[in-house]
């Protein structure tokens, strides 16, 4: 079994991390450059040849540095929430970047590979450049075949989920050393693209003008002014408080989501109504996970951001932001195409029209009108969005997104949301109470003979091996019975 690395091997790593992201960054920015001023519209397969070699380049420089930048976050982060936050991401830079370099499938025409690199076979007609495409390009399929990436875990990582516990047991079981693993195979692949960029574009490079314009437009970025000043620190602690205490909020409300499923394998036969009511503190309780997962993952990107030491790991961790934004968004109150089967519209909603309660339905028109207008500012973010995620319209348009990314304007529409966010969740309680009130009224006399039955499944499990699953199920059923189990959540969502 392999020892984990020690304190002054991940140090290194760190150093040496920073190191790629401090040699490659003006590496990639001049080739960037030379893209932009190469006119490949000339008819020349010089022309042709290093436009598609520096193409090839500036993916190689930047997947490095992006993973460098997830690497160096992860060493920074203290707590294992923020910690899993980072990793999570591993996966998703290497699948999104393979599929840019190869494609899969039916988009695999339009990859770079295929579109660029593949036609200079016919313009190269050298025995040793198809010898190195052909073997490059076996290694490029070989890792596409070798389930390296896993594209649920990307789903789950980027968009959430409508069972937000799904997210919560992919996070859980997250592996440093897995996706430690799955960085170093990528790496080794990249190593061996850089290899061949190189060896050609020396034989085929020539003089590019670069205009004094295009230069000065990546001389300054607002990633590199220091926004928070002398606030800096207290922030960053600050921001670790509210990880440390919504992963405690997380935990205990994954455990609460489990209780239907414990209840229904031991007592097949349960009450309707108490099926009924258990289902909507569950649904509440799903849409307070997410909230949740809302908090942490922008507490997370604003510390990477925070704590970072390269321009373009702030940026970075910006456009992280802006996608945590979105999609947590898309998910908890959805978008033009999707609002019907957000958690506001699908769990919410129906509790607050059950209640038919003036004042109730009146503070869920306002927040819902305040979501709308909160809207209409993620609406403007979805070409960002798009950037922030997929590499498909090139590295070129993803660098430019990046390097154009306001902090001011990017911790802004974060503020804004965390600022409706408590609102949201105290609106939650108030939900949970409807619910609870309604236990209290309606259905206590139909529910007696139910909790008969649960006094008898106590007995029968009493009778039982003793086993920690027995003894959480027995404390579980006694906390439901007595209302002690719904009081707790009440309490924790105050």
């Amino acid at each position: 079994m392999s020892q984990p690395a020690s304190p002054e091997t991940l140090k290194t790593l760190y150093e040496n991390m920073g190191k790629i992201i401090e040699d490659f960054s003006p590496l990639l920015k001049t080739n960037i450059l030379r893209q932009e001023a190469l006119d490949i519209n000339i008819e020349n397969n010089t022309s042709k040849i290093l436009e598609a070699l520096l193409s090839l380049n500036t993916y190689f420089l930047y997947m490095n540095i992006e993973l460098a930048s997830l690497q160096r976050a992860c060493y920074r982060a203290n707590l294992p929430a923020e910690k899993r936050y980072n990793i999570k991401y591993i996966n998703c830079v290497i699948l999104e970047g393979y599929k840019y370099l190869y494609g899969y499938k039916s988009k695999r025409r339009k990859s770079l590979w295929m579109s660029k690199i593949k036609p200079l076979l016919a313009i190269i007609p050298e025995q040793e450049f198809e010898k190195d495409y052909k073997e490059l390009e076996n290694q490029i399929i070989e890792f596409g075949e070798n389930n390296i990436t896993n594209h649920e875990q990307r789903n789950l990582s980027f968009h959430y989920d409508r069972e937000p516990i799904s997210v919560y047991d992919m996070l859980i079981e997250l592996s440093e050393e897995t996706e430690a693993q799955r960085m170093i195979l990528f790496l080794d692949l990249l190593q061996n693209t850089t290899f061949f960029v190189l060896k050609y574009i020396e034989r085929y490079n020539t003089y590019i003008h670069i205009d004094t314009q295009a230069v000065l437009k990546y001389v300054f970025s607002f990633s590199d002014i220091d926004i928070f000043q002398n606030s800096k620190d207290s922030l960053y602690t600050t921001l670790e408080g509210a990880i440390k205490n919504n992963s405690i909020r997380l935990d205990q409300f994954a455990w609460q989501q489990g209780f239907p499923t414990k209840i229904n394998q031991h007592f097949k036969d349960i009450d309707q109504d108490l099926n009924f009511f258990i289902s909507q503190f569950m649904q509440v309780g799903k849409s307070a996970i997410q909230l949740t997962y809302l908090y942490i993952d922008l507490a997370s990107a604003s510390r990477a951001f925070i704590s970072s030491e390269y321009v373009i790991e702030k940026q970075l961790s910006l456009k992280q932001i802006n996608t945590i934004i979105y999609e947590g968004f898309n998910k908890l109150f959805g978008l033009e195409d999707n609002k019907g089967d957000s958690f506001w519209e699908k769990y919410i909603h129906p509790i607050v029209l059950d209640d038919n309660n003036k004042s109730t339905y009146e503070e869920f028109s306002a927040l819902t009108e305040e979501l709308n207008i909160f809207q209409e500012r993620i609406n403007k973010c979805g070409v960002q969005r798009q950037l922030s995620v997929h590499l498909d319209k090139g590295i070129v348009e993803v660098y430019n997104m990046l390097h154009n990314l306001g902090p001011i304007k990017e911790f802004q529409k974060a503020l804004q949301f965390l600022t409706i966010l408590p609102k949201v969740l105290n609106f939650f309680t108030k939900c949970l109470h409807i619910v609870d009130a309604r236990r209290k009224t309606d259905y206590e006399k139909k529910m007696q003979p139910t909790y008969q039955k649960l006094d008898n499944l106590i007995d029968l499990l009493e009778k039982s091996p003793n086993t920690p699953q027995k003894e959480e199920l027995m404390k579980m059923i006694n906390k439901l019975k007595t209302g002690e189990f719904l009081d707790e959540i009440l309490k924790r969502k105050k």
